[in-house]
């Protein structure tokens, strides 16, 4: 006896919540129908359709609006506005009910340096990509120091067919004349140096921003130092902090209470076509760029001298229910109902294409929470003796935080009808930790 195991898809978008439509048949006036982003529950005996599945009968058909805005594309096609239906949806049959939760992503942040981040978390050379040494380091005069920066991930590897790196090298002046032994200076000039250099390298600068900080009070109070194309007045407000741009630093004679840290987030910005030239084979990104720094000597090796300290605020979290795979689950959703997706632009204007890219509302650029339903239609008079159990998939694309509760109504459907099918909250990603004053991250474009 053979198995069939896969469950056949089928995508419901449900931005707009549940329709108001109570006890009366779909399409039987102008007024009773779905719109866009809409869905409802249709009694198989009766074909009322109602805003909670009936728990008398414990079996219902789920319905979405149809994405289509016209009947008609020529005078031998019709019936684009049907609403979208499934198959007969018993509770016994359900085997499981699920909600994955979206994640919005965070960047790979690390921090060289005395930072408020190592400040408050002192870097352990046992944590994945840290270094555990001098965060308030002195940088002597005459010296020349290095910090190799490795950029690593899906956007480095597409951008450059290899992961990225570059050694920065930040010389700190000549000694002053009557001085017979290197003395320290304004450690801003070190990270200042390294922050500039990173930013004019083209192999580098797409993937990381960098920002200065500056204390000299053990972290009481802040300066921030931002790339010069930064209008720092659009930056939060932070109580003890200052912000500044790298062209407002003027050296100050050392002083030992000086300390200052080098910021690095991973900021790539990915460039991707709008609606109207869309097509499904488009590339978005999903992993976040990940950044490795170490100070090293002349030579490159990081292990022949106690170096500066390396801190990871953030590992980098990938973001869930993007925007992006909706249109594209709702695209093959579409094209298994025989609504497909025109790749030349004007064939999709003329066959509605545009409306299921935009797919009732559906932003690619916003995050939606789903909702699965897996069940199955047992057909056990098949004569070859095949156990054709025919599954489905029902994904319900809601916005975050499912505002209309269709989670909990369909749980508490099943929960009345007496079903063991296992119902479940997925976790999604946490966020990562904020430091204490955070060193924000501005807008970029």
């Amino acid at each position: 006896m053979a198995y069939f195991n896969h469950a056949f898809k089928k995508t419901f978008v449900a931005t707009r919540g549940i329709s108001s439509l109570n006890d009366v048949q779909l399409g039987t006036s102008p007024t009773n129908v779905l719109t866009p982003g809409e869905i409802s529950f249709i009694d198989p005996k009766t074909f009322q359709v109602s805003p909670v599945p009936d728990s008398t009968c414990c079996e219902f058909i789920l319905a979405g609006g149809a994405l289509m805005p016209n009947d008609k594309i020529g005078p031998f096609h019709g019936g684009y506005t049907e609403s979208n239906k499934s198959k007969t949806i018993k509770s016994k049959y359900v085997s499981r009910l699920y909600y994955s939760p979206a994640n919005d992503p965070s960047n790979y942040v690390i921090h060289v340096g005395l930072t408020p981040w190592t400040n408050a978390n002192p870097p352990v050379s046992s944590n994945p990509g840290e270094t555990a040494g001098e965060c308030c380091k002195q940088f002597l005069c005459d010296e020349t120091y290095y910090l190799r920066l490795d950029i690593k991930g899906s956007p480095a590897m597409r951008y450059l067919d290899r992961n990225s790196y570059l050694t920065l090298e930040a010389y700190t002046g000549c000694c002053p004349d009557d001085q017979l032994a290197p003395t320290p200076v304004d450690p801003r000039r070190v990270m200042l140096a390294w922050a500039n250099q990173l930013l004019e390298n083209t192999l580098v600068n797409p993937f990381a921003f960098p920002v200065v900080t500056f204390t000299q009070d053990a972290g009481a109070t802040w300066t921030y130092y931002y790339p010069d194309t930064v209008d720092t007045a659009t930056l939060p407000v932070i109580v003890g902090v200052t912000y500044a741009n790298f062209s407002d630093w003027t050296e100050a004679l050392f002083d030992p209470a000086m300390c200052a840290g080098l910021v690095l987030n991973g900021a790539y910005v990915e460039t991707k076509f709008e609606n109207c030239t869309f097509q499904p084979s488009d590339f978005y990104e999903l992993e976040p760029v990940r950044l490795y720094a170490s100070e090293v000597d002349l030579t490159g090796d990081p292990c022949e001298f106690t170096g500066l300290c390396v801190g990871v605020q953030c590992y980098g979290v990938q973001a869930n229910g993007v925007g992006e795979t909706v249109v594209r689950d709702v695209i093959l959703s579409e094209s298994y109902r025989q609504n497909f997706l025109a790749t030349d632009l004007r064939i999709r204007e003329v066959t509605q294409g545009n409306s299921i890219v935009e797919a009732a509302g559906v932003n690619r650029n916003d995050l939606y929470d789903r909702i699965y339903l897996q069940h199955n239609i047992p057909r056990l008079y098949n004569p070859t003796g095949t156990f054709d159990n025919d599954q489905y998939l029902l994904e319900i694309v809601v916005p975050v935080d499912d505002p209309d509760g269709i989670f909990t109504i369909l749980g508490e459907w099943l929960t009345a009808c007496g079903s063991e099918c296992l119902i479940e909250v997925l976790e999604g990603a946490a966020a990562c930790e904020v430091s204490t004053p955070d060193v924000p991250l501005p807008v970029l474009s």
